[in-house]
Parts: C-alpha cells; structure tokens; sequence
C-alpha cells in the first residue's frame, strides 16, 4: 500500500498531536528520514460477513524509535511514534478502498484484538487463518513489528460513516477540536433554579452546556417476564433519552401490524424506527417457508442497526421484542452476539421480550421482569388500542 503525508497532512499532524509550531520542522525532517523505508501492507481473510485483517508499516518505526529511546530522547522518540499512528490512519483508507475493490462490501467499525469481544487469546486463530508470516507475535501476543495491528472488520453492503479521529482524541477540552468526544463523559447542564443557578460549570458563560450531550459508559437493559409494560417502558427511556438530546433507534422484531406508539416516536426528531412494512402474520416454526421469510426480514433489520450503530449514529438503541427471534432461531445470533459484545462504549442498550435467552441475562447490567399477577386479558377482555398496542 502506498500512504504518505503531504504538506497539508503534516500541519494537520502537529496541530492535531499538540506538538508546538517549532517543532514542525523536526517533525517534518522525521518524516523525511522515515518515508522511504515505511512499507505497508496488509492481508485478509473472509470469516462469515467479516474481514480478518493484520496490516503493517515495517520495521523502519521500531529501529528509529528504538534509537532514540536509547539515546534519551524521548521526545523524538515520542514524535516517531505519534508519526507512525498517523501513517497507520492513513492505512486504514486504503484498507477500506481495496477491501471495497475486492469484495466489492464497505468496512464498518474495526474491533481490535485486546477488547472483551476479541481477546488477545484470539490472536493465534486469527494469525493462523491470515496465513501470512510478515507479522509475528510473541508470548504476550504483542505483534511485531510493533506497528502493526490485527483487527476485525465487519462488512456491510451499505458505505458506513465512521468517526472523525478527533472524536477519540482524549484532548476532550480541545480548541481545535473538530468532533464531539465519544471517549468519556461530556456535561450537560439542566435548567436550575435557586442557589445552583449561578454555580461554575469551569466552562465559562459563553457556552451554551443545554446543546451538549451527556456521554456516560453505556449500560444493557434487560425487560423480561411475563407481565405487561416491557414495550412500554422501552418507549418511556426512549422519549426520555430524546428529550436529553441522544439519538435513538427504535427497532421492532415480531410485529408486523403498526402501533399506537409509532406515530408519536417518528415525530420526534431524535428518535429513528425501524421495522418491517411487511406483514407476515402469525410466525410457524413448523413451516419452512415462514422461517425463511421471517429470518431474511429480521437479518434485514439487522443490517440497518448495524449500519447506525456501527456508523456512530445511535447513542440509545431499543431492540423490542429481540429475544423471541433469538429464541426461534430466526435471527443471526452470531451477529447480534456481536452487536452487545462490541457495541460503541458510550451506547446504552435496551432488549426486550420474554424467555430471554442466557445470553441476554449474561450481558446485561440491568435485569427488570415483569410479573403478572391480574391482568384483563383473563377476564376475557381483549388487548386495547393506544393501551396494548
């Protein structure tokens, strides 16, 4: 692959890694030296929907590195290390184009081996499917050369939009900041009243704090059981996470038939549904051709998520109704594992429907199940529109 950085790029660089304006030339003589021994390349392999990837710059980062660390100068060794992270971004969008040239699939979101959903255990399988013998690793599956990097990325039909570097960037106070910061917890200041009114957010009075949203870890919720109000306190934290400014997607599984809910939810700006406008009636699991029908309409639904979620575009999502294709099988639970294992950190979830299956309880944070202990339905009073549905 061919990646260099031109004039633009390298201002970019120093004003993006908060070097100083006299540091540019040193950066740019360090470029120079390192630019023609930089030889990247990468290799993959297809596994199921997804591509395993291992790419690398070479060795020319690690000897000058290394060089420098031995000499003291953990400046330049610094700046040999911020230019290697940059060249390695730059990487990636050649990755991304020639796996589009050759699958003819867009890459979403990469998930690195090193996080809960692809531990560092994972590093021999995947090195053993690559085949390749440029990128080695060693006992603690530190992979050489050092930048290097081993990665799945998951392949959609549709082209994803990633993030903006920047929004990783933990400078989250930045003034050159270009994106919001998705890393940690920004703030969100609620209109008081009383003695808090005047306090000092740190901030100063010239920002407007009501237009910031609030980024805390994002947590599972799990509503179970087999009483009433599942769906309905879905659609309760979902006007409530619109009304603090989130994006929200709203999907439904199951249910064909529009309901009282789906007028409301779609007039609020922040909050996205997506379902079906099929109508499949009364899933058989007995009938071949109801399964097929309902596992390409959910997997259907499934690539749309993805493509929010992936694409940084969901800050709640609501999966109702989720544990019954799960359970039937007509859904991909290779993909929705996927989907709680690699969620973006700051992505709050929430899964509804009865009989959750174990994996489901495993995941989440927050266990509510409703329990039915009188419900009109026994008295032969039939479920009621704008109230069941």
């Amino acid at each position: 692959m061919k990646v260099s950085l031109d004039e633009a790029c390298l201002r970019e660089f120093v004003r993006r890694y908060h070097f100083n304006d006299t540091d540019k030339n040193e950066i740019i003589r360090l470029y120079r030296q390192l630019s023609p021994r930089v030889h990247a390349e990468f290799h993959y392999v297809l596994e199921g929907g997804n591509a395993v990837v291992v790419m690398t710059l070479g060795n020319a980062f690690d000897e000058l590195q290394d060089s420098y660390i031995q000499k003291g100068d953990i400046n330049r060794a610094y700046m040999v290390d911020c230019l290697g992270l940059e060249i390695m971004s730059q990487a990636y969008d050649r990755i991304d184009e020639k796996l589009h040239e050759l699958t003819g699939k867009y890459a979403g979101g990469y998930i690195f081996t090193g996080v809960e959903e692809l531990p560092l255990s994972e590093a021999p399988r995947l090195m053993a499917l690559l085949g390749q013998k440029v990128v080695t690793y060693n006992e603690a599956f530190v992979l050489m050369p050092k930048k290097s990097v081993l990665f799945i990325a998951p392949l959609f039909d549709e082209k994803i939009e990633k993030h903006d570097k920047c929004a990783y960037c933990s400078a989250a106070n930045c003034q050159l900041r270009k994106a919001e910061y998705i890393g940690g917890s920004s703030s969100y200041k609620e209109d008081k009243s009383g003695d808090d009114a005047g306090s000092d957010s740190g901030l100063g009075d010239s920002q407007d704090m009501t237009s910031v949203v609030e980024r805390h870890p994002g947590l599972i919720h799990l509503y179970t059981g087999e009483g009433k109000g599942k769906t309905t306190a879905a659609i309760g934290l979902s006007v409530r996470a619109a009304g603090a400014g989130k994006k929200v997607v709203f999907a439904q599984f199951m249910k064909g038939r529009d309901t009282s809910e789906l007028g409301i939810l779609k007039s609020i700006p922040n909050i996205r549904v997506v379902r079906s406008s099929k109508n499949l009636g009364w899933f058989k699991k007995d009938d071949p051709d109801s399964v097929a029908a309902f596992t390409e309409l959910h997997n259907g639904l499934l690539d749309e998520i993805e493509g929010y979620v992936y694409g940084g575009d969901c800050d709640l999502l609501v999966m109702d109704e989720v544990t019954y294709p799960v359970s039937y099988g007509i859904i991909d639970e290779d993909r929705i594992e996927r989907l709680l294992n690699s969620k973006p950190a700051y992505m709050e979830l929430v899964l509804t429907g009865r009989n959750a299956p174990e994996l489901f309880n495993d995941k989440a944070d927050y266990i509510t199940e409703m329990r039915k202990e009188k419900h009109p339905y026994d008295k032969g009073i039939q479920a009621r529109r704008g109230i069941e549905y």
